[in-house]
């Protein structure tokens, strides 16, 4: 078990690499996250961790994007799994 206890938030925090704000839904399609209504209670954990930003749209719908937190949070998981791969 050892080294994927971050590999959620890894793939999760990446999805937002690059990209601006983003619905739920729609950053569940792209990191592939299933179930899609469990996309918003995971990142909203994020949101609590302070990793990520918190918005809504016009039409009052919630978004999120990458903090500056949240990417240097990457940049360590990223660091972290690649000497846990390499052990």
């Amino acid at each position: 078990m050892r080294g994927k206890y971050n590999l959620l938030k890894l793939r999760a925090l990446s999805t937002f690499e690059n990209r601006g704000w983003l619905y739920p839904r729609t950053w569940a399609a792209l990191a592939a996250f299933t179930p899609v209504r469990a996309a918003y209670s995971y990142l909203n954990r994020l949101y609590g961790f302070k990793l990520l930003d918190r918005g809504r749209d016009q039409k009052g719908l919630l978004l999120y994007r990458l903090n500056h937190r949240g990417a240097t949070r990457l940049q360590w998981l990223r660091r972290t799994n690649a000497q846990t791969v390499g052990e």
